[in-house]
């Protein structure tokens, strides 16, 4: 006697009323209505991007990346040069500045930046004069090369250095006229006048490396 597999022939109850009114090759769509939360959500993203672009990109308040830099660096360089800041020009500060490694490396580099491009790389003269010599167009002393650079020369010839701060001058200053005695040879012949030697520096004007100068100058004696 063969078993007969019971066939469930009751087709389940659809209410058509939650039914979409069309189909795809025969099958129905139920018309489930998309979750709250997740119309929270995208409505939620999209005030957020408006408020995004509002605040971040357009609204003063916020700063740019590259304006952040800039405060980043000018902190860093009010920093840097706050321990000379304060100090009168005098020829001792100049000195001093010419015979510290650290200040010599820093205005060598501001130089290459804003001045190798008339004087020459090396200070050997290109558009601008010779600072390797000792013949001097606009400079009678060391202190002199700061209002050169500051204010210009040559009736606009030397332009003013106006993207240049005071120190960041006194530091170049002080670099180029250490390159004085190097009589590199350029493209231009001497200009100027010979001037006399720069002072000799002092004790206050000595590079300070923690070592007392007449302590120094013990400890050389026999």
């Amino acid at each position: 006697m063969s078993q007969q597999t019971p066939t469930n022939t009751h087709e389940p109850d659809l209410d058509e009323s939650i039914l979409l009114d069309h189909s795809y090759d025969g099958i129905m769509e139920y018309d489930n209505p998309t979750p709250g939360w997740w119309n929270i959500i995208w409505f939620g993203t999209i005030v957020f991007s408006l408020l995004y672009v509002l605040i971040y990109h357009l609204s003063p308040m916020v700063l740019k990346p590259h304006q952040k830099l800039a405060a980043q660096k000018h902190h860093a360089m009010e920093v840097m040069f706050s321990e000379i800041a304060d100090t009168p020009l005098t020829d001792d500060k100049m000195l001093m500045l010419m015979n510290d490694e650290k200040w010599h490396t820093i205005g060598a580099g501001i130089f290459q930046l804003s001045c190798a491009k008339c004087h020459g790389s090396q200070g050997e003269g290109f558009q601008g004069p010779n600072m390797t010599d000792d013949y001097y167009k606009n400079i009678k002393t060391l202190t002199d090369f700061f209002g050169v650079i500051k204010n210009g020369a040559g009736g606009g010839t030397m332009p003013a250095q106006v993207q240049l701060n005071d120190s960041q001058i006194t530091v170049v200053a002080a670099y180029m006229a250490s390159l004085r005695g190097k009589n590199l040879q350029g493209p231009r012949p001497p200009e100027g006048e010979i001037i006399p030697p720069w002072p000799t520096p002092t004790q206050s004007s000595a590079p300070t490396d923690g070592t007392d100068a007449s302590e120094s100058e013990s400890q050389k004696a026999p």
